[in-house]
C-alpha cells in the first residue's frame, strides 16, 4: 500500500515529466550515488610498488578526513568540493603532502563532485 506523502511525491514526479515532455524536452533521473572528490595512489618511490598499507588523509582548515581504502586506492571528499592538503605516510618512509588540491563540483542537470586522480610516492626514510 502506498502512503499518502509516497503518492504525492509519485504525482509530483509524473507532472514534472510531463511538463518536460509538453515543452520538447527530454526527462531526466539522477543516478543515486555519492562521488569521490579524491582518488590517491601512493607507491614506495624507489620500487613503484603500491603501498597498500598506507594512511593518506585530507584536509581543508579545520576539516579532516582519513581517506578509505579500496582496492590499494585511496577515496575520500565524498561530494565535497574544496581545497585539500592530502597526506600520504607509511611506517620507516618520509611523509609527503601535496598541497592545493581543488575538487571542484561538476555541472549538469545531476552535478557530482569532479574526482582528481592523485599519484604519491613515498621515499624511504632508512
Amino acid at each position: 500500500m502506498v502512503g499518502r506523502s509516497t503518492r504525492q511525491v509519485l504525482l509530483l514526479l509524473l507532472a514534472a515529466t510531463a511538463w518536460s515532455c509538453d515543452r520538447g524536452e527530454r526527462p531526466w533521473a539522477c543516478t543515486a550515488f555519492a562521488a569521490a572528490g579524491l582518488s590517491v595512489t601512493v607507491t614506495n618511490a624507489a620500487t613503484g610498488q603500491p603501498m597498500c598499507d598506507a594512511s593518506v588523509t585530507a584536509s581543508e582548515g579545520a576539516y579532516s578526513e582519513r581517506l578509505f581504502d579500496g582496492a590499494c586506492s585511496f577515496a575520500g571528499a565524498v561530494e565535497r568540493p574544496g581545497t585539500y592538503v592530502v597526506r600520504a605516510e607509511r611506517e620507516g618512509f618520509v611523509p609527503k603532502e601535496v598541497r592545493d588540491v581543488q575538487v571542484v563540483m561538476g555541472g549538469g542537470p545531476c552535478p557530482h563532485v569532479q574526482q582528481v586522480q592523485l599519484a604519491i610516492a613515498l621515499a624511504s626514510g632508512h
